[in-house]
């Protein structure tokens, strides 16, 4: 029945396994299989993993082969290991294979267990898996669904086996562009947990925390100038965020108290969104408790010290605090002169890194300038000076073969940069002669290789 699978793999090279690194989550590890392939499927298990995937695949393949019997005897025993080489295809990237493998395992599963039987689920998420792989969204919400409705059937609406199905239904959502739907998702996912550890219980955390992230990326990536639902969609985001965050470190306060080590995540969170949500003030006093809590504790890792107190003059670099410099040099000053911290401070300051904004690395024209020769790439060519106070200056025009309203473009980007400087033997020093090669295309054409 999957003869000729392998045939099939074995004619192309092995792909890199980049598929979905949870798919062994579903598999199924314990089988009471006959005496005489016991040692080679505990063998198998042995073999799961990209490098060694070739092995996996003949083996697993060769055990399917060996107990064709349990086709009649045991159909169920069967479907399951019908099920296994479909994940260890789908790990592979052959996705149609691993689909194909799945459908026949569902066909003996189907003849021997209930339609709602929990056994189907982890066939069902390795079928969805794949189908997202394919980016065949909507067959692999119908998968999702059925899996989450089993589960219902089964422990109930809130049950909490639901989890992982959710968050493939929220990646669904996600890469399908459906964002407000995987927003649901999130919400749903947080329900659920609340029902299953506890509204106010510490199980609560990663989730909160996680969340809370996610609305606030949300919120950064919904336009703040439109009309009235995108502003009202922006700013609930960032609320939904800033809460999540603050029921985390009220949860932490309760438990552990007002200075505990646990504090500086949620925290270090809230000043993130309170930034990207344009109140600064609030952001810095997030961050400043962050770096109390990290240095009133003595427990508190050097790293973790020195980080906390990177973070914060970062912040204050992007919000033009004076205070910024002293923190790095405080930085700078803690770090031991050995080959354990000397990476440390060639990473952190040994050249300007930019803060604010991110770098593109092409900009998108509508149409070829004129002035542009042939296919010759399109680019503007500047120098410019990162200041101690980790501001741009000195922005001087090398070359160019686009219009010059994308030099006014570029130098008003450089203007608003924001970086954090570099260090030189215990002084912050402004970098000149930096140069910045910003490369353009024009959109929707494909240049010659």
């Amino acid at each position: 029945m999957v003869r000729g699978i392998l045939t099939l793999l074995l004619l192309s090279q092995l792909a890199t396994a980049a598929a979905d690194e949870d798919i062994f989550d579903f598999y199924f590890h314990s089988l009471s299989l006959p005496a005489s392939s016991q040692d080679d499927f505990q063998q198998l298990s042995q073999l799961l993993g990209y490098t060694t995937l070739e092995d996996a695949i003949v083996l697993c393949e060769q055990i399917i082969e060996d107990n064709s019997g349990l086709q009649e005897t045991n159909p169920a025993l069967y479907g399951k290991l019908l099920a296994n080489l479909g994940m260890i295809l789908n790990f592979g990237e052959y996705y149609e294979n691993s689909i194909e493998a799945l459908d026949n395992s569902m066909m003996y599963l189907d003849r021997s267990v209930p339609q709602f039987s929990p056994q189907l689920i982890n066939v069902i998420m390795a079928k969805a898996s794949s189908l997202i792989s394919l980016g065949k969204f909507e067959e692999a919400k119908q998968e999702l669904r059925r899996a989450q409705h089993i589960t219902h059937r089964d422990d109930g609406v809130y049950s909490a086996t639901q989890l992982p199905i959710i968050e493939k239904l929220f990646r669904v959502s996600y890469q399908g562009g459906e964002y407000l739907d995987a927003d649901r998702q999130q919400f749903f996912a947080l329900r659920v947990s609340e029902r299953a550890y506890g509204y106010d219980s510490e199980d609560l955390l990663p989730t909160l925390i996680r969340l809370g992230r996610y609305f606030a990326d949300r919120g950064a990536l919904t336009p703040q100038f439109g009309d009235n639902d995108l502003r009202y969609l922006r700013e609930s985001l960032f609320r939904r965020s800033l809460e999540l965050y603050e029921r985390a470190v009220k949860i932490i306060e309760v438990n552990y108290g007002p200075n505990d080590p646990r504090l500086v995540e949620p925290l270090q969170g809230l000043s993130r969104t309170r930034l990207m949500q344009r109140t600064n003030n609030k952001s810095e006093e997030a961050l400043e408790r962050a770096l109390y809590v990290i240095e009133s504790n003595p427990t508190t890792d050097l790293p973790d010290r020195i980080d906390a107190i990177i973070r914060l003059g970062d912040l204050y670099t992007l919000t033009s605090d004076s205070r910024a410099g002293d923190l790095y040099l405080r930085a700078w000053n803690l770090m031991p002169e050995n080959d354990d911290y000397n990476w440390l401070k060639v990473q952190a300051f040994g050249t300007p890194t930019r803060l604010y904004p991110r770098a593109q690395s092409i900009v998108y024209l509508d149409r070829r300038p004129n002035s542009a020769d042939g296919d010759s790439e399109l680019f503007i060519d500047a120098e410019y000076t990162v200041k101690v106070d980790g501001r741009v200056g000195d922005v001087k025009l090398l070359g160019k073969n686009v219009p010059n309203d994308q030099v006014r473009r570029l130098r008003s980007q450089l203007a608003a940069s924001r970086f954090r400087p570099r260090i030189v033997q215990g002084e912050l020093v402004e970098t000149k002669n930096l140069i910045i090669h910003q490369r353009f295309r024009v959109a929707g054409h494909i240049e010659k290789k």
